[in-house]
């Protein structure tokens, strides 16, 4: 159920950049990057290809409301494979690199990349519960995941993660492509 957001305050925006990163293909965008039959291929999300300008479209859209952003991706998204391994990393991975150059008004960076073989969702997750009780400004975590083997296991309870968590679709917009809606739980 969503929540109407308080009054418009600042938010360090967690993306959860694998999640945001393959359901760019739900709207029927096209990325020149992205080969058109991996994203129509039916299969589970977390089987689809990761797209590197969706992100980067969350980033851009979230801070144009004046928002801080983390992105947190686990490390092979953007790191080149082991020898005879496939490559999976994001289309346009190299855009996301330079993700790493950039800082929020708190000086930290935008991009976190987690080990490879862990769960990155642990990661953002103990990031925004810390940061939320290290007397910052308020968290909120962009996806679409509904986090249950966090919830289970006791890292969160449902109800911070039904407060904390921001669910967003991606509009296909003729004249300005790609944009992200998370109306109305995002204010700015």
């Amino acid at each position: 159920r969503a929540r109407t957001p308080p009054p418009y305050e600042k938010w360090m925006v967690i993306i959860d950049g694998l999640n945001v990163g393959r359901a760019h293909g739900s709207v029927g965008w096209k990325s020149p990057l992205v080969p058109a039959a991996e994203i129509s291929a039916s299969g589970p999300l977390w089987k689809k290809p990761i797209c590197g300008q969706a992100i980067l479209q969350s980033v851009n859209d979230v801070m144009a409301k004046g928002h801080d952003v983390k992105v947190f991706l686990p490390q092979w998204v953007v790191e080149a494979p082991r020898p005879g391994t496939p490559d999976r990393r994001a289309y346009g991975f190299n855009d996301l690199i330079a993700l790493a150059e950039k800082r929020n008004s708190d000086g930290s960076p935008m991009l976190e990349l987690t080990p490879s073989n862990a769960s990155d969702d642990h990661f953002f997750l103990v990031f925004a519960t810390q940061y939320k009780t290290e007397g910052d400004y308020p968290v909120r975590v962009l996806s679409n995941d509904h986090f249950r083997k966090e919830v289970e296991q006791g890292n969160i309870s449902a109800g911070w993660r039904d407060e904390h968590t921001i669910k967003y679709k991606f509009m296909h917009m003729p004249r300005s492509g790609l944009r992200l809606s998370t109306a109305p739980t995002l204010p700015g």
